[in-house]
């Protein structure tokens, strides 16, 4: 669940270039590939949203213990701290390629007895951001200067497992401003879905704090956009990294890992898979003044190692459809398979002789070969294959 209010970021980052087929290197622009947002909520444009939390070098969070008049605490604010460290900041450092350090100032002296009861959150309702902002601040005027925020950028609150009323997670995309005059960007909220998910609900709310939609829908088959690739769609799935084109939005990639083919042609590329660092990490080819293709390569390894399949993933990218509604849209090599591992989606990679086509933007994107994990790829884009 995410936040209420969209940021507009501006669109300023360059695009790698793909080698085309026997003529040497692409004239690409800079930023040919590279989509600016739009106002939709939590818009997939590279690069990152304004606003959002920094997700690059060091973000610095606050996790405050909160309990309630009708709901004391009767566990231990370390246990619930245990759940989500140090799991979530490791998840982070290893999808970012050490490139985000996620670190957690977990104040554990005791829980901050909220002032009203936990049934008066809203949470049972449907959670609305002014609700929301009212249990936050509830819980940074509970904390009081007692606690120092500064140098934070991003605010947790856990409540009690005793509080069943504050059922679920969610993030907050407003800044709000702690008792020692410290602004803090944006803030996430905890609730009993951390028992069974640990850290994992860490690092699916702190993906909206830094920018990152939801890529499961908010209605109709929930999880029919992108199965179980990346952590934002369905957070039990066996292929939970970010997918490259979250990586490059939060300049986890440099321009250079990504390949961009924007004027018609045949290319030729070799992906390295996501959760290995180094190399070529993508091929993006520009459909349209809001969309575009991805081509990446998913292995079993690393965050990825229980995927139940491998080899090149393929998806569509619109930065005009919001969060919740289908902004990226993973292709099915395999449809109706009934797929792996519970989806049906879970399978969608394409494997060497795999063939890809759009036809509303004539792009064909075979799979030619590989060596160990590495894939190559050949694209026609606006040419016959």
């Amino acid at each position: 669940m995410t936040g209420h209010r969209f940021l507009l970021a501006a669109a300023v980052v360059l695009a790698a270039m793909v080698l085309p087929t026997g003529t040497g290197h692409a004239d690409v622009p800079a930023g040919a590939c590279a989509l600016p947002a739009t106002n939709a909520h939590l818009s997939e444009g590279v690069p990152n949203l304004a606003g959002s939390a920094p997700s690059h070098g060091t973000l610095r969070a606050t996790m405050l213990f909160v309990d309630f008049p009708d709901a004391p605490a009767t566990d231990s604010t370390t246990s619930l701290r245990d759940q989500l460290l140090p799991g979530g900041p490791d998840w982070f450092a290893t999808s970012s390629y050490g490139g985000l350090a996620l670190s957690v100032d977990a104040v554990t002296a005791r829980f901050h007895r909220m002032p009203r009861p936990s049934a008066d959150y809203g949470w049972r309702r449907g959670l609305t951001a002014e609700a929301h902002a009212r249990y936050l601040n509830d819980a940074l005027a509970a904390a009081g200067r007692a606690v120092s925020f500064s140098g934070t950028h991003l605010l947790y609150v856990v409540p009690t497992r005793a509080a069943g009323e504050i059922s679920f997670a969610a993030a907050y995309l407003n800044p709000l401003t702690a008792p020692d005059g410290t602004v803090i960007t944006r803030s996430v909220t905890f609730g009993q879905d951390t028992a069974h998910w640990g850290g994992k609900v860490l690092n699916h709310e702190t993906g909206h704090a830094l920018g990152l939609p939801d890529l499961y829908g908010y209605s109709g088959e929930v999880h029919r956009f992108v199965g179980g690739w990346d952590l934002m769609g369905l957070i039990s799935g066996p292929g939970p990294d970010l997918l490259a084109w979250h990586k490059w939005k939060l300049n986890w990639l440099r321009y250079d890992q990504i390949g961009c083919v924007s004027a018609p042609g045949r290319y030729l590329d070799t992906l390295v898979p996501v959760s290995a660092p180094g190399g070529r990490k993508g091929v993006v080819v520009r459909t349209g003044a809001t969309t575009v293709l991805v081509a990446e390569a998913r292995s079993r390894a690393g965050l990825d190692s229980a995927s139940c399949a491998t080899g090149v993933l393929v998806y569509s990218v619109d930065t005009a459809v919001a969060s919740g509604n289908g902004p990226v849209l993973v292709a099915d090599a395999r449809p109706r398979s009934g797929g792996c591992d519970g989806h049906e989606l879970n399978d969608a990679p394409f494997d060497v002789g795999g063939r890809f086509h759009d036809a509303r933007s004539n792009t064909t994107i075979d799979v030619v070969g590989r060596a160990g994990d590495d894939y190559r790829i050949t694209i026609a884009h606006g040419v016959a294959p």
